[in-house]
């Protein structure tokens, strides 16, 4: 029983760099399930979304919550300081998740954000070139090379990003209090970065919607990459240790 506690929290070294990572009951054995489940629907209904859009459908709820939002706009300031919280500032948090993991020897976490990163930014603009869906009537845009509406790349990033670092700090063992706050903080920052974004007049309700879901798609590929990646490590120290020297496997 104590091993079998052992293996669900506690500690475990890396055999491929020799860290020492913490393994939390919550994160020792997780459930991939829900997360592979996730992946599909986000994926899938972000595919549904562009194709409706490059079909050039018209989603019902797009004029009447982008008049809406846009009726808050004595508070136009506060919505363009959020907005632009999630341009340039969010690349730099997304440097500096790889530069951390870089630095505690977690070098292949490191590069699958990476590549979550790469593929969500050039995904994003492939799209906005095929779709080629024009900003919503009025908005001066002041993005160099930015010309197109779908997907709203801001809420994208903010999910994946911000995504990327709830769990990484879920996985961690630090609080539970804390680890649970860190997600519901993140959410609702990027809650305001979606309304913000529509709010200004850079994106209708769905284009929204579409770098929402692509953002939980990608987040989801995260989690199980990782979370493969783990398991990977584990199995492989255990068969390490089940034929040390002097290890009794039977015992």
């Amino acid at each position: 029983m104590a091993t079998q506690h052992a293996e669900r929290a506690g500690t475990w070294t890396d055999p491929a760099t020799g860290s020492t990572r913490f393994a939390t009951a919550s994160s020792a054995r997780s459930d991939l399930r829900p997360w592979i489940v996730v992946a599909i629907l986000g994926l899938v209904g972000f595919a549904a979304v562009t194709v409706l859009l490059a079909a050039r459908f018209t989603f019902p709820f797009d004029l009447p919550i982008l008049d809406a939002l846009k009726g808050l706009g004595q508070y136009m300031e506060a919505w363009e300081d959020i907005s632009t919280s999630a341009n340039l500032p969010l690349i730099a948090i997304g440097v500096g998740i790889v530069a951390w993991l870089v630095w505690r020897h977690h070098v292949r976490e490191a590069i699958i954000v990476i590549v979550v990163l790469a593929l969500i930014t050039a995904g994003s603009e492939l799209v906005k070139q095929l779709v080629a869906r024009p900003r919503p009537p009025g908005f001066a845009n002041g993005e160099l090379g930015v010309v197109y509406s779908y997907p709203s790349g801001h809420v994208l990033e903010s999910v994946a990003i911000y995504g990327i670092i709830a769990v990484l700090v879920w996985r961690s063992s630090l609080p539970r209090w804390f680890r649970l706050i860190v997600p519901l903080v993140f959410s609702v920052i990027i809650g305001l970065i979606a309304i913000a974004r529509v709010a200004v007049g850079a994106h209708y309700p769905s284009d929204v919607l579409g770098g929402f879901l692509a953002g939980i798609g990608f987040l989801a590929l995260f989690v199980i990459a990782t979370e493969l990646l783990r398991r990977h490590d584990e199995a492989k120290q255990r068969r390490g240790t089940e034929h040390a020297p002097g290890t009794d496997s039977h015992a």
